[in-house]
């Protein structure tokens, strides 16, 4: 084998059934001692389809030729996100990166359960802009998840499973990325304004309790939506921009919500970037839609894509578009994995968080899918 053919690193993400240290064992008795970075995934896509039972594994291997400039590891998300972000971004600034390099960025996002208290994926991403002081790399990753019900996460940093940190793979000057976003939520309501908020909890909307003005505007009875949970389609989408503007997917951020407190009445968020005087929409998910935005962001991008020049492809999708949480009876990663899959290596699996540029900077997004093509350079 050449030597620019040997193998380097691996990126790796295994379903929440398995046990990370016996994985990475495993891993090194096929592979030798190779850098694994990833992490858990709340299921996998393939070329052959996607699962979600947590016995998945899978893996991309990278030759010598595709050797990470760094792979840099944080940790204390468990005690200040922005701070962590801070010195991930310092440690990126001092590696003076060349323009567009490309940085793929994983932290795992439970920070305890039950129940699920979550890392903050905004407050990691802005101190790590305040760290980069200007420096603009490509950012796009994920928050892992173990599984759908929320209750645990791990990153690999390079040698073993950590957690409350955060990993960055800086790929060689060799590498450049193309990515586009998946979308598929639409506005249930008008604009509501947040009036009172903690944290990633929502307590009022419009001056009144989230939760009831929430059964309200859905036309459900606060029973009724209490036994829902968990909500595979209730999303609070902020719109930016200009607010009257036709409607226009990749104007808004949307925020899942993953849990409701009956006795706060509150809205529980996935992340908790939302302040008082945020005007929001109720989104909700619509399957076709979400399925026709896969296909076509897809075709876009190989559109202008040097297919030749294609390495592999990566699809990080939200854990609540698989079908085991939307309650789908099609796989909206469908179209993504057949076209990839037929033209490079490709790996999916389902986040907690996903990470990509989205007006301007990288952001963390919910209920979107992100696909990324890494290429040789030209």
């Amino acid at each position: 084998m050449p030597p620019n053919h040997q193998p380097s690193w691996l990126l790796v993400f295994a379903g929440g059934q398995h046990e990370p240290d016996a994985l990475l064992g495993g891993l090194r008795e096929e592979l030798g001692p190779l850098p694994v970075v990833g992490g858990c995934g709340a299921g996998l896509i393939s070329i052959a389809g996607a699962s979600a039972t947590g016995y998945e594994c899978g893996i991309l291997l990278f030759s010598s030729a595709l050797e990470p400039t760094a792979i840099l590891c944080v940790d204390g998300l468990d005690h200040d996100e922005t701070d962590a972000g801070r010195r991930l971004g310092g440690r990126l600034r001092d590696l003076d990166l060349p323009p567009r390099a490309v940085v793929l960025l994983f932290y795992d996002s439970i920070r305890s359960a039950p129940p699920p208290v979550l890392h903050v994926g905004s407050r990691l991403l802005e101190g790590l802009y305040e760290g980069l002081r200007g420096d603009q790399p490509l950012v796009i990753g994920a928050g892992t998840l173990a599984d759908v019900e929320l209750s645990a996460s791990y990153v690999f940093d390079g040698q073993q499973a950590v957690r409350h940190s955060a990993v960055a793979v800086v790929l060689p000057p060799s590498i450049a990325a193309d990515h586009t976003i998946m979308h598929g939520c639409l506005p249930a309501s008008d604009f509501l304004q947040i009036t009172k908020i903690d944290g990633a909890r929502v307590l009022e909307l419009d001056g009144r309790p989230a939760l009831s003005l929430v059964a309200e505007r859905l036309g459900l009875p606060r029973a009724a939506l209490l036994a829902r949970q968990p909500l595979p389609s209730l999303t609070l989408g902020e719109k930016l921009g200009d607010p009257y503007a036709p409607f226009n997917d990749s104007q808004y951020v949307n925020r899942l919500v993953i849990a409701l407190d009956p006795a706060d009445e509150a809205l529980v968020l996935f992340e908790a970037d939302f302040e008082v005087g945020s005007r929001v929409q109720l989104m909700s998910y619509e399957p076709d839609r979400m399925i026709e935005s896969a296909a076509a962001q897809t075709q876009r991008l190989l559109a202008t894509t040097d297919r030749d020049a294609v390495l592999c492809g990566i699809y990080i999708d939200c854990a609540g578009r698989s079908m085991a949480f939307s309650g789908m009876e099609e796989d909206e990663s469908a179209p993504v994995r057949q076209q990839i899959g037929a033209l490079c290596p490709f790996l999916g699996f389902y986040s907690g968080v996903e990470i990509a540029p989205f007006q301007g900077r990288a952001r963390p997004l919910d209920w979107t899918g992100v696909l990324l093509l890494l290429s040789h350079r030209g």
